[in-house]
């Protein structure tokens, strides 16, 4: 009996439906993630250990705040009142993992422009802190399954560590003086407490006394206050950075990276102390500590448990 070898013709395959096949199992095993981008560069180095983990992103940038070069990514730009229309995006291209990272400035509500869902979350936010108001956007995306991650969770290694990271004009590097540690701990105490009333995650003070606390402005705005309020002929003039104790990191990261330290050296600020393990650099720690030596700067990590 004779074989009879039986050929396929390329023009017999429905070519259009075995590629969309195949292109709806890629998607489907494929990690996905969009990155809500606010300023600064911190949302691209998510996007890039994101990436180099296997996911597939997708970035959001913030209209008229972000503002960093995401041309290697997949971009659709949102409004930051445009809710609706974000999580229609991101529920379109079948993703059901969120991250939102970025310095984000709040405009007024005539500026907000809020679309359909954002007017009715508005009602609830409009007597709400910070904090409420970002669990209220993080519940809203829940409602269709797109859980919220903290950007630490692409970046473990991107936080501030405990200890001196450098101390200016010391030649014991690992001893801070009295005067300092004094300054630390009153300024951390302060900061726990306002915390508990969602206010405050950074603040000034010099010789015992508060010059500024951080509000919506944000904390090199807030050195950037205090600069014509301190003493230059007065003590150590301190900056303090910690988390809320109310705040949810999933949804608002504090940040700390070379600009604050320019900041604060404008400014006549020549300590930081910054909450260890908890608060995000905004670059990577030899830059930090490259910044603390051109501008003369102490910087040290605290324990939360300092405050005691």
């Amino acid at each position: 009996m004779r074989d009879e070898t039986v050929f396929v013709s390329p023009t017999n395959v429905n070519w259009t439906y075995w590629l969309d096949f195949v292109e709806k199992r890629v998607v489907h095993y494929m990690k996905r993630l969009a990155i809500i981008a606010g300023k600064g560069h911190l949302p691209i180095d998510v996007a890039a250990a994101a990436k180099a983990t296997g996911y597939d992103v997708l970035i959001l940038p913030i209209e008229g705040q972000a503002d960093a070069d995401f041309s290697k990514y997949t971009v659709s730009q949102i409004r930051l009142g445009g809710i609706g229309k974000t999580r229609s995006i991101i529920m379109q291209q079948g993703i059901d993992q969120l991250v939102m990272v970025g310095k984000v400035v709040w405009p007024s509500i005539g500026a907000l422009r809020p679309d359909f869902d954002g007017v009715k979350l508005l009602g609830k936010m409009m007597t709400r802190g910070d904090d409420n108001v970002l669990r209220l956007v993080a519940a809203y995306f829940s409602e269709k399954g797109i859980e919220t991650l903290a950007p630490d969770r692409f970046l473990p290694n991107r936080k501030m560590p405990l200890g001196i990271v450098h101390n200016s004009g010391s030649a014991d590097q690992g001893v801070i003086s009295a005067e300092a540690n004094r300054a630390i701990t009153y300024g951390a105490a302060v900061l726990e407490s306002l915390g508990k009333h969602d206010v405050g995650q950074s603040l000034v003070l010099q010789n015992g006394r508060i010059i500024a606390i951080e509000a919506a402005e944000g904390s090199d705005e807030m050195i950037a206050r205090s600069a014509g309020l301190l003493d230059p002929n007065g003590g150590i003039a301190c900056f303090v950075k910690m988390a809320k104790s109310t705040q949810d990191l999933r949804l608002d990261v504090p940040v700390f990276g070379g600009d604050t330290i320019r900041s604060a050296s404008m400014a006549g600020v020549s300590l930081l102390a910054i909450e260890a393990e908890t608060v995000m650099l905004a670059d990577d720690l030899s830059s930090i500590q490259s910044f603390c030596t051109a501008y003369d700067i102490t910087l040290v990590g605290i324990e939360r448990q300092c405050v005691s």
